[in-house]
């Protein structure tokens, strides 16, 4: 019994040893892969201008997003300024104020003619 014990233990160094020598190696080449330069290039895709874009602005979703609650705040009587920070770009908030401003005339022109 005592022999079976003394050889489990020198396998559970051996089996230790190899392991923090792992361990060790693949952190150092880790760390090593770190300080080196990227060999790969990843090449940035064209951004599309607003003027080459062959969407019409008047189907886009922020237009239709203000032509909706211009119509709902005309229709409440509400006069004040549209709420364009809902979109995150300019070209979004410009459709969504033509949307919103021609809401207001719509309702408005309609309200006059009753």
């Amino acid at each position: 019994m005592k022999n079976t014990f003394t050889k489990a233990r020198g396998a559970y160094w051996i089996v230790i040893a190899a392991a923090s020598l792992a361990f060790t190696t693949h952190t150092v080449q880790g760390a090593r892969s770190m300080k080196e330069s990227p060999k790969t290039f990843v090449k940035p895709l064209p951004v599309a201008s607003p003027q080459s874009s062959s969407i019409d602005p008047l189907l886009a979703a922020a237009y239709r997003d203000g032509l909706y609650v211009g119509k709902l705040a005309a229709q409440r009587g509400e006069q004040r300024l549209a709420p364009v920070g809902r979109w995150a770009t300019q070209t979004d908030r410009d459709a969504f104020l033509a949307g919103y401003e021609q809401a207001n005339l719509e309702v408005a022109k309609a309200g006059s003619e009753n």
